[in-house]
């Protein structure tokens, strides 16, 4: 029985500590937006609450693809013809009397959306010890009788694919759940588990399925309220895109759930905003009139395209139009998910790819269709 959705947290409280995550980010001495100090944010506290504080801090390990950076990397000779693809949203239609189902395809020419409420990821630490039950044979990292430290005033949503992540502090690790729901007896069930190494790559080998249908962490690449107050993100974001490769996905991808063209831009590619492009200003779909954007939102934009520039975005699932992932419950207050608007995928270009893999692999378990390049730091895993 799906439990009713509790109240959703409504207030976040950002204070710079030094509250520190055991173990995880970069060792690197900086200010506080994630390389020495973070940023804690506490959803919703309350008096005598034994919620902990979410650290923000650069996750995973400093030679991780979500921590290199791309602005003087290579782009990939084939990165117009792929970024035209994935522009491409397929569709199949059913009409009366006809045997069968038609595919559609037609060119997305929307501008770049930020999630910060419907299809984006809440991120827990602390709260009461609650039982967490597998409702499926198949529970990846789940075990029977899981306990954690989860939140009772933040529940996962069921109408977004229940994503949810927790966060161990004491272990340094992370937990992303998918379909999850709160049940009435508190527990939370969910369908699936995918457990992460904070001080880990952030991603898995090939072949190896998670919460979200690439493979990677529903919390890597998340845009977070600390980097909005303070200006500055330094790590690679998530993008979803209308139409990524069917079949086919390059590392830190380990799965695909891509359903365009085999040729289009896999998932796990990194696309970085082009040097040149000067953000528009967005415009009202519904009345073709520029939407003046206030200081603040501006100069949250002005971040994250800068983030763009240096360190990317890496493609982790499909979406109706691009879409960038922001933490969800604490966001939306900062940005309204129209401030990029004025960009479009034609905005950006593909960092060269490294090897591809077939998705699910192919009867004898060959999956690759190129040699393996070396990791480097400027063009992300190969």
């Amino acid at each position: 029985m799906k439990a009713p959705l509790r109240p959703r947290a409504a207030a976040a409280v950002l204070a710079v500590t030094a509250v520190l995550l055991a173990g995880c980010g970069s060792s690197d001495s900086g200010d506080a937006t994630g390389r020495s100090g973070t940023v804690a944010l506490t959803v919703n506290p309350t008096e005598g609450s034994s919620q902990l504080p979410v650290p923000e801090r650069r996750f995973f390990s400093d030679s991780s693809p979500w921590n290199a950076r791309v602005d003087s990397g290579r782009t990939d000779p084939r990165s117009a013809r792929m970024i035209s693809e994935a522009r491409e949203r397929v569709g199949v239609i059913e009409r009366a009397g006809s045997q069968a189902p038609i595919t559609e395809r037609r060119q997305v020419n929307a501008g770049l959306y930020i999630n910060t409420e419907a299809w984006t990821t809440p991120v827990v630490a602390g709260g009461q010890p609650t039982s967490l039950v597998c409702r499926q044979l198949v529970c990846g990292d789940g075990q029977d009788n899981m306990i954690l430290n989860i939140p009772d005033d933040v529940d996962p949503d069921p109408r977004y694919d229940g994503w949810f992540t927790v966060f161990d502090t004491n272990s340094s690790v992370a937990y992303d759940l998918w379909r999850a729901r709160r049940e009435d007896d508190g527990s939370i069930s969910y369908h699936f588990m995918r457990k992460w190494d904070l001080n880990g790559p952030g991603y898995s080998q090939p072949q190896v399925v998670a919460a979200r249908g690439s493979g990677l962490p529903l919390f890597a690449g998340l845009i977070r309220p600390g980097e909005l107050e303070s200006g500055e993100i330094q790590h690679a974001l998530a993008i979803s895109v209308p139409g990524p490769a069917q079949n086919f996905f390059v590392q830190p991808a380990s799965s695909t759930d891509g359903n365009g063209r085999t040729t289009s831009l896999p998932e796990g590619a990194r696309i970085r905003l082009k040097a040149n492009v000067v953000l528009p200003q967005p415009v009202d779909p519904r009345t073709g009139r520029t939407i003046r954007l206030t200081a603040q939102q501006q100069r949250l934009a002005d971040a994250i395209v800068a983030c763009l520039r240096t360190y990317g975005a890496i493609v982790v699932d499909r979406a109706a139009v691009p879409t960038l992932y922001a933490q969800r419950d604490v966001t939306s207050g900062l940005i309204r998910g129209n401030e990029l608007q004025g960009l479009r995928l034609d905005d950006f270009e593909v960092m060269r790819l490294g090897r591809q893999y077939q998705y699910p692999p192919d009867s004898e378990g060959t999956a690759g269709t190129s040699p393996s390049p070396s990791v480097t730091t400027t063009e992300g895993a190969s």
